[in-house]
């Protein structure tokens, strides 16, 4: 998806030891593709945490990332993608000349594997 397919971080508190990057996501992303990407958000998170018996590194790593409702109208959609990872509405916003150069794919990603 690259970095214009992923939702962007928002803000820090210089304050606090923890940081908040609230989601600002992509408009053109589906429900179902949203979903999937927190998973692996939740996944990632998993992998880099502090093991039992290991210690924290010093300075400020730990980062909240709330989910908002908040969408980027001017991220780029990355082009192929299988047409339910679109979201139906920003489709129907685009001009034939863009849907056409989005080449969305005819099939539908299976988000359930």
């Amino acid at each position: 998806l690259g970095s214009q397919g992923m939702s962007s971080d928002e803000s820090e508190d210089e304050n606090a030891r923890m940081i908040s990057y609230p989601q600002v996501y992509p408009a053109w992303h589906s429900a179902q593709l949203a979903s999937l990407l927190w998973k692996v958000d939740d996944v990632t998170a998993t992998n880099v945490s502090i093991q039992i018996g290991k210690c924290k590194k010093l300075g400020t790593q730990l980062r909240v990332h709330p989910h908002h409702d908040k969408v980027n109208e001017e991220a780029t959609a990355p082009p192929g993608l299988p047409c339910n990872c679109y979201d139906a509405n920003w489709l129907m916003k685009l001009s034939e000349r863009q849907k056409h150069e989005l080449w969305v794919q005819d099939s539908d990603y299976n988000f359930t594997t």
